[in-house]
């Protein structure tokens, strides 16, 4: 058999264990590609405790080149354009690489379209506005700081109450929690309702007990920089001296150029991660799995672990040949 040529894209969580996996289950006439615009892979879990100084980017950042050693071809580039019928993948500078399967790992985009005055905001969601209110926050001695969930779905639905209790404390520490409030805004009906009803209700609890006061159903309509308002979409207003804001989760632009999105994201097989393109599967964020209550799988990074596993061996049973493979489970810790 000749050797057979697996590009991923996207050097997040899913697209290295994907490409470490691969690595393990393949011989090495077969190649491994791991394809990102940036050297870097960066530990986002980890981006509340960089705001709050208890840890530095260095500390969280690692070069995906380091993967070479294992062999695994790591290219760093943008991608400009997936062309599904050729099976090729085209990268800034005019650079093509042909495949026999592709993994699609590209995360989200973020932005702020459609809400006016948002993408002023701070977000911890990112390392460069992780940084930034690391520098701002000892400055904030007074005033309500507002959390706000600018719309679903986001990425690890724990995040913002993460956050809203560790600023808690990080302001219990500095003595002066009483002169500060939190105030946590989200479009949802109760806090992280993809747990369910049991969870959600233990949460607001936790909240009330640290004095962390919990808004539902509130869906933003603009946010007011200058007179450090926002306004919601059924008239109400919320005023903030600190804005802290998830932003507005897309599917990368090329991805929906290339024809493999259904509405925002990747449709898959729940179970494989397969696409409705031949030797073509999607991991991680990007993708959409509906849920028996109705609701979508979280974007979170153990989730795009286990997916990449899953990924991983059934392209190597379509290789190597064999039928026990692995069916991806939905379980998350």
């Amino acid at each position: 058999m000749p050797g057979k040529t697996i590009v991923i894209l996207g050097g997040g969580v899913g697209g290295i264990v994907a490409a470490n996996r691969l690595r393990q289950l393949l011989d090495r006439e077969h190649r491994v590609v791991l394809v990102d615009r940036t050297i870097w892979h960066s530990f986002a879990p980890s981006y509340t405790w960089l705001m709050l100084g208890w840890r530095k980017a260095e500390r969280l950042n690692r070069d995906i080149r380091s993967l070479q050693r294992k062999n695994i071809d790591v290219i760093i580039g943008e991608i400009t354009n997936i062309d599904l019928a050729q099976r090729r993948v085209n990268l800034d500078g005019e650079q093509t690489l042909l495949y026999d399967y592709l993994v699609v790992s590209l995360g989200v985009d973020y932005s702020a379209e459609g809400i006016p005055g948002l993408g002023l905001a701070w977000t911890y969601y990112s390392l460069d506005g992780a940084e930034g209110l690391r520098e701002c926050l000892p400055g904030f001695r007074k005033g309500r700081l507002a959390i706000l969930i600018s719309a679903v779905p986001y990425k690890c639905p724990a995040a913002p109450y993460e956050g809203a209790l560790l600023l808690d404390y990080y302001f219990r520490k500095q003595g002066i929690r009483n002169e500060v409030e939190i105030q946590i805004y989200t479009p949802e009906p109760q806090p992280m309702p993809v747990a369910g009803a049991e969870v959600g209700e233990q949460m607001m609890e936790i909240l009330a007990g640290r004095e962390v006061w919990f808004s539902p159903d509130a869906q933003v309509k603009s946010v007011d920089n200058e007179k450090k308002v926002i306004t919601f979409q059924d008239g109400t207003e919320g005023k903030y001296d600190l804005l802290i804001a998830t932003p507005i989760h897309k599917s990368p632009q090329v991805v929906k150029n290339a024809g493999l999105t259904k509405g925002e994201w990747i449709a898959v097989d729940r179970e494989t991660l397969a696409t409705t393109f031949e030797g073509v599967y999607a991991i991680g964020d990007v993708t959409a799995i509906p849920l028996a209550n109705g609701l979508m799988l979280p974007k979170a990074g153990v989730f795009a672990h286990g997916q990449a596993e899953v990924v991983a061996r059934e392209i190597a049973i379509r290789i190597n040949g064999g039928t026990t493979g692995w069916a991806f489970g939905g379980e998350g810790t």
